[in-house]
């Protein structure tokens, strides 16, 4: 959870926060392996098709976690706004109110009761989009990699001078990957 200090910033120092980039969290993965140069041209070509298969995967995920994002922030926007309608409803209302002996005690325990509500609301909004971003960032982390291993498999198929001829497609990837031709 946040220190109590986050729940007392406005809205517009809400959703600045939850524009700040998480920390993302993938492990170490390497783009060129000291076994790459012991692969066969139809390995390496398995594993470009490997590497594009999760490279859609990921940015399906990308985007995904953007449209997310975009209706957490819309979600909170909106809470804004109907925070900010009750002006003059409530201003009538507590001149009402305060004409009674302790109306206006209630009155106040009532509109902290609804502000903390709303400020719970707003802090779960940024959780939210905080855990969103960070997946955000993991798939796109997740992407350049795929990508700059795919890019280092090609400048290898292309040194050992192999040919898109040369590759099976009838093998299945999972064979080919593994070394078993049975």
């Amino acid at each position: 959870m946040f220190p109590t200090s986050l729940a007392r910033l406005s809205l517009y120092g809400l959703l600045a926060l939850a524009a700040w980039p998480a920390c993302a969290q993938i492990g170490p993965q390497f783009v060129r392996k000291l076994s790459d140069g012991e692969l066969t041209c139809l390995q390496i070509h398995a594993e470009t098709l490997t590497l594009e298969k999760a490279s859609q995967d990921h940015r399906i995920q990308a985007t995904q976690a953007q449209a997310v994002m975009a209706e957490i922030q819309n979600e909170m926007l909106a809470q804004a706004n109907v925070a900010r309608r009750g002006g003059m409803g409530s201003a009538m209302g507590s001149g009402l109110i305060g004409m009674i002996p302790g109306g206006g005690q209630i009155q106040g325990y009532a509109m902290q009761a609804a502000a903390d509500a709303r400020r719970a609301r707003m802090q779960e909004g940024v959780n939210k989009m905080m855990q969103v971003q960070t997946q955000l960032m993991n798939a796109e982390q997740a992407l350049e990699h795929a990508q700059a291993r795919s890019d280092h498999l090609v400048d290898l198929f292309l040194k050992k001078d192999c040919k898109l001829s040369q590759v099976s497609p009838a093998l299945p990837v999972e064979r080919v990957l593994h070394g078993r031709d049975d």
